[in-house]
């Protein structure tokens, strides 16, 4: 019965992840599981034996035996029972950081200790990582808030943009996705028990993407209230609107159909201003859509001087010989079955600081319309009360000709 139980035993320390060492009360190794040799690189011969202070570095490796001597005296138990980090060193002389947890046991009449060791260097690499990523959030947060107090010094001449309060909470509106995503990546490295590499870099790499998206929305912001032209390039609709819908926190009630297709030329805009248009008009839909509903996107190329929605031109002018390309632009739609919008409240939806929303500050739009201006575009709208809205914008296309005339 007794070898039965030391070979179940047995198998239990070798098929363990964690590795396990259990010495006697002077330190000599008496057996160690397959997952120590893996984490040291020693074989079971070279260890079992000799003192458990060889896979230490130094200082530990000399001050090892008189913690065991001080305990025996009846010192004080400063590890077990107690979980804490300590270092480890490798057979190849590297040293790594690991979670050690220490028992006691009487086997035989003898006093045992048992370690358990979790090698954490995928861990104490995450932290700081997080650490670092934390301090350039701190700093680039810093320089915007320099430069978003100056541009509220801008807002407060602004007849409708006097209250800095309302304009902290337009800002808050913007930022808080991207913010609850750092937390939710920031809380998971900060709790992983076994975090592989793979989703290291995964939720680094999330944390870095929304900091930009933090970024750009309050550049964007501040470009708006100080009106610069924008910096037009080449930028695909389709993956433009894809990474707004991604980032406007639709939820399952309300279902996505994307009609544009990848098949259209670019847009020629500003690529840090539009994504802000796209995701205001997108999340004005998901909160009209508070039981669910279907957001509709479509973009076809129209004629600008046919189409009424184009922005408009001196008809008294005469009209230059061009190519078709330059006469052409892109229409993008953006519908919802949603509340809809009351036809008195229809021509007022776009001024600044007047919302439908019980909440909000009324910015979006007018920001919204803002920007689509200045990428030399139009914004309509119509709408049915209880049937939903439609928002139709038009924006030039980043042919070789008009990319050429946006930098002259």
């Amino acid at each position: 019965m007794k070898n039965q139980q030391e070979a179940v035993l047995g198998a239990l320390l070798n098929t363990a992840v964690d590795a396990i060492i259990i010495m006697n009360s002077v330190g000599t190794i008496r057996i160690v599981n397959a997952a120590m040799e893996r984490m040291f690189g020693y074989s079971e011969e070279e260890v079992v034996g000799k003192n458990v202070s060889m896979l230490m570095p130094s200082p530990d490796r000399e001050r090892h035996d008189g913690y065991l001597a001080n305990y025996r005296k009846g010192g004080q138990r400063n590890i077990i029972g107690i979980g804490r980090e300590v270092n480890g060193r490798r057979k190849n002389g590297t040293v790594f950081p690991l979670h050690l947890a220490v028992s006691e046991l009487e086997y035989d009449g003898e006093v045992l200790f048992t370690g358990i060791l979790r090698d954490i260097t995928d861990l104490k690499k995450a932290q700081t990582d997080l650490a670092a990523i934390n301090a350039d959030l701190e700093q680039r947060v810093e320089e915007r808030t320099q430069q978003l107090r100056a541009a509220q010094s801008e807002l407060v001449k602004k007849e409708k943009l006097a209250t800095l309060g309302q304009v902290a909470g337009g800002i808050a509106h913007e930022i808080r996705n991207p913010l609850n995503a750092v937390k939710t990546s920031a809380y998971f490295l900060q709790h992983a028990r076994n975090l592989t590499p793979e989703k290291l870099t995964e939720h680094l790499q999330r944390i870095d993407r929304q900091v930009s998206v933090i970024d750009n929305v309050i550049s964007a912001l501040t470009d708006v209230v100080r009106m610069p032209a924008p910096r037009s390039m080449a930028c695909p609709l389709k993956e433009m609107m894809s990474d707004a819908i991604e980032s406007s926190s639709l939820g399952p009630a309300i279902e996505v159909d994307n009609r544009i297709s990848e098949s259209l030329p670019s847009l020629l805009v500003d690529q840090n201003q539009m994504p802000i248009a796209f995701q205001n008009l997108i999340r004005n839909a998901r909160d009209a859509m508070s039981s669910g509903g279907r957001l509709t996107l479509d973009a076809e190329l129209v004629d600008s001087t046919n189409d009424r929605l184009a922005v408009d031109v001196d008809e008294e002018a005469p009209v230059e010989s061009a190519s078709s390309e330059v006469s052409k632009r892109i229409m993008v739609t953006i519908a919802d079955t949603g509340s809809g919008i009351a036809a008195d409240r229809i021509d007022q939806i776009m001024e600044p600081f007047f919302s439908t929303k019980a909440r909000g500050m009324g910015l979006g739009l007018a920001i919204t319309k803002a920007i689509v201006e200045k990428n030399n575009g139009n914004i309509t709208v119509e709408s049915t009360p209880g049937q939903g809205t439609k928002f139709r914008i038009v924006l030039p296309v980043a042919s070789s000709l008009n990319t050429d005339a946006a930098h002259r």
